[in-house]
């Protein structure tokens, strides 16, 4: 370095220090904590929500909960019967709501390959794989739609999907698993 380039670089050096000393607040560990500490307005701490008036119910109906270690497998699922009819309709029906909850375990065949669907192999690697829907002959129809609804280790339960649509994707899954008998 020349001694013409050594003001330059104490001039660099005292702006970048004057610089640096000026932000020191904004990168200092109180700094980041003061939002926490400030004062401020929490309305609705301690207050319940309100609950709804006595008798209401919501807009589509309660659907009975069923208050079983495995619900799938309690009396209640098992005495359900389908209430809607297997048509091309309802078929269909199950088939698009498969496809949108179903399809990234099970596959669109139900066979469960773990090389096709990214979900399905995630869940392989880690131990869990995503059962073939081979079975689903033997369940009957009160099984499988208690199955969606409440899922099974390893399997998330799905009530956001409709009854109803759960019913058209039993009715869909008798026609995927070929032998699958009502019931």
């Amino acid at each position: 370095m020349s001694r013409a380039s050594w003001p330059r670089a104490g001039l660099v050096l005292a702006v970048s220090g004057i610089l640096s000393a000026g932000c020191w607040e904004q990168v200092s560990p109180e700094w980041f904590a003061q939002m926490k500490w400030q004062p401020s307005v929490q309305p609705l701490d301690g207050v319940e929500p309100k609950l709804p008036a006595e008798g209401t119910i919501p807009l589509g109906g309660i659907e009975p909960r069923i208050d079983h270690p495995a619900p799938a497998f309690s009396p209640q699922a098992m005495l359900l019967q389908n209430p809607v009819p297997a048509t091309t309709e309802s078929i269909e029906r199950g088939a698009y709501v498969y496809g949108i909850y179903c399809t990234v375990c099970h596959g669109a065949d139900g066979m469960s390959n773990p090389q096709e669907f990214p979900v399905a192999r995630r869940l392989t690697e880690s131990g869990m794989p995503p059962p073939p829907l081979v079975a689903v002959p033997a369940y009957t129809d009160g099984f499988l739609f208690t199955k969606i609804r409440y899922g099974k280790p390893g399997m998330p339960g799905y009530p956001q999907i409709p009854p109803r649509d759960r019913w058209h994707v039993v009715n869909y899954l008798r026609t995927l698993i070929k032998g699958a008998g009502g019931g």
